[in-house]
């Protein structure tokens, strides 16, 4: 079966913790049958959005049938980062966006000229965008899903679809707003027959957070997925057809690695 990670992490360190290279990444994804990995700064949460997202291209641009990079800005930063998100899409290795409200250290309902600029930006290009969810003050599954409200056209994904505290509520916003969608990363298996039985199978996607240092996650998550106990057709959609279907439009780099 073929398997996509649309949320997984690939930098040279988190703080002081260094960070083994991409190869390692690419090691776990074949020990574990994963076609591709959307992967995303873990630094460029903390600042120097424009050298973090360099970096991350010219990773991925090692594995690109791989790794599929996405773009980070700071929307404290204003015009300045619609701009910097404007330079990344230019490159057709960048297939989304991620934000870490958390990390980042803003609340979108402060940042609302910027933050709609932003989405109105991946709306025009089809470009889906993907929050970190499910921690207050700033990440709550209600903040995110408000973004949802602000552009319909634009895709927003719940990063954890609602984590361990949000779960019901992610279920029923994920059901109720056409353009929300969720990934399944880092909840129990019980959640996701919950989000899929309620929003349906269409809106849920795979996700693992995995790094190329901790293997360990992606195999956990992974089965946690695999024996949810889903039916063939709806685990099929959320291990792989809906990521396919909703990363930025290029070919899809599973359907070529497939022939």
């Amino acid at each position: 079966m073929r398997i996509i990670d649309f949320h997984a992490h690939l930098d040279d360190r988190w703080l002081h913790k260094p960070i083994p290279p991409a190869s390692h990444m690419i090691a776990a994804m074949d020990r574990f049958g994963v076609d591709l990995a959307c992967v995303y700064t873990i630094m460029g949460f903390y600042g120097d959005c424009p050298r973090r997202n360099d970096a991350l291209l010219a990773r991925c641009r090692e594995h690109p049938d791989r790794l599929v990079p996405f773009v980070t800005v700071d929307p404290k930063e204003g015009s300045a980062a619609v701009d910097e998100l404007e330079r990344c899409l230019e490159f057709p290795e960048f297939r989304g966006i991620k934000f870490h409200p958390w990390l980042q250290a803003f609340a979108s309902s402060m940042l609302r000229d910027a933050m709609t600029a932003i989405l109105k930006v991946a709306a025009r290009t089809r470009t889906p965008v993907l929050f970190h969810d499910g921690t207050p003050p700033y990440s709550t599954t209600f903040q995110i899903a408000d973004l949802a409200r602000w552009v319909p056209d634009a895709v927003i994904l719940l990063g954890h679809a609602g984590s361990a505290d949000y779960t019901d509520p992610a279920a029923q916003l994920i059901r109720d707003l056409p353009n929300l969608y969720g990934c399944f990363c880092g909840s129990r298996p019980g959640d996701l027959v919950h989000l899929v039985e309620t929003a349906g199978a269409d809106k849920i996607l795979f996700g693992s957070d995995f790094d190329p240092g901790s293997w360990e996650l992606l195999a956990e998550r992974l089965d946690n997925t695999i024996e949810a106990g889903l039916a063939a057709d709806d685990l099929e959609a959320v291990l792989w057809r809906n990521s396919d279907r909703l990363l930025r439009p290029r070919a899809s780099l599973v359907t070529e690695r497939a022939t």
